[in-house]
């Protein structure tokens, strides 16, 4: 459905990363600057996932994007007591030539059922299980279990939810627990994990946050990077929000049939805790993959959608198939790490603001809306 949408949009909104240099198109010749086609030499490779033993620390950016911009920002650095940054940073890059801007396809939502009948369009976040099967057969269409790089994806956006929007029972579930909930209305709250103690106090100490908004320690949060073969991938302009302008950047010339191999999201579940013994560096370019460890070795993979507060089990998201791949297991972090993620957000091209805070949960799929092509690694 959605790649037959692709085909019929019209393609003079879409444009690609090569408008970033001088050197590419004429249009850019006239108003790209020196700073700008340097900046377009930034890569930015997505952190290994799945089993292939790849560490974060083989997929190091350049930093040519900080360096460029290291007179806006005071010096920031890792010390024993975490991520410390003495003031807030200043506005982020902005740019009009962004090639992303508007190329999400804006497909509307849709019933879910109708006469009894589903539309057979699966949907996330799902119960992932192990051994669960969904209710809804969707032939022989598989989830991507290879990782993303090998099938050319890059990260184009990264966003996280209040609870977990995927059930893994044991690990996060109803009867996970956490800290008292404001009194205000805020985001829904999905699942939560296992882990909180509130007689420990890296469950409880309060941590100063100087870029993520609304966090509290001791919660459960589940972060999501959407993936996308047709992403602005190796470019200033390849984080993305909303992340579908991301995910259909370059869609007019980047094909992306099957979508299920071309389009994926990873997730990942943790705790905050107020204790720098659990502070990871780089949050924003991908799961965490570590064997030693366990982060990243269980994963459950399967097709579904978007998700969001959005569309529930009576009204369904039109971006499906996509592959899922998550992590099953819930992981202590620290908060630094977290905000250490929301400061790499504001260094990006785009503007990325609508993502320092935590999203609504999407309730729990149907077992008639979930894929019945639950894997594992």
């Amino acid at each position: 459905m959605l790649a037959q949408v692709l085909e019929r949009r019209p393609r003079s909104r879409l444009r690609t990363s090569s408008d970033l240099c001088p050197a590419m198109t004429a249009r850019a010749q006239a108003t790209a600057s020196l700073t700008l086609c340097l900046l377009a030499l930034a890569l930015a490779e997505p952190t290994c996932s799945g089993d292939c033993g790849a560490s974060q620390a083989d997929h190091e950016d350049v930093g040519l994007l900080q360096t460029l911009r290291k007179n806006e920002f005071q010096k920031v650095t890792d010390t024993p007591e975490g991520f410390k940054v003495s003031s807030a940073p200043k506005s982020n890059v902005t740019s009009t030539a962004n090639p992303c801007a508007d190329t999400d396809p804006v497909l509307d939502r849709f019933p879910c059922i109708t006469d009894g009948v589903s539309k057979n369009l699966e949907q996330a976040g799902a119960n992932i299980t192990e051994g669960y099967v969904g209710g809804l057969d969707v032939g022989g269409r598989q989830p991507w279990n290879r990782t993303f790089l090998e099938g050319g994806l890059c990260p184009v956006n990264v966003h996280f939810h209040l609870g977990t929007e995927h059930l893994s029972v044991g690990q996060f579930d109803e009867n996970g627990a956490g800290p008292p909930s404001p009194a205000d209305e805020g985001p829904r709250l999905g699942f939560r994990c296992h882990l909180f103690d509130d007689n420990d106090t890296k469950f409880t100490t309060p941590f100063d946050w100087k870029y993520c908004v609304d966090m509290r320690v001791g919660e459960t949060y589940e972060v999501h990077w959407p993936h996308s073969a047709a992403g602005a991938c190796g470019t200033p302009f390849q984080y993305q929000e909303p992340f579908l302008d991301g995910v259909f950047c370059n869609a007019a010339t980047v094909s992306l049939s099957p979508l299920q191999d071309k389009v994926g999201v990873h997730g990942q579940v943790f705790v905050i805790v107020n204790d720098e013994d659990f502070y990871y560096p780089d949050l924003f370019k991908g799961m965490i993959v570590d064997p030693s460890s366990g982060f990243g070795k269980d994963i459950a993979f399967y097709t579904g959608s978007t998700t969001g507060t959005s569309v529930n089990n009576e009204v369904c998201s039109a971006y499906s198939p996509v592959t899922w791949q998550v992590d099953r297991k819930c992981r202590l972090i620290s908060a630094s790490s977290f905000d250490k993620m929301c400061f790499d957000m504001t260094l990006q091209a785009d503007d990325m603001t609508p993502d320092l805070e935590p999203h609504g949960a999407r309730e729990l799929v149907a077992d008639s809306l979930a894929a019945n092509n639950l894997q594992s690694s």
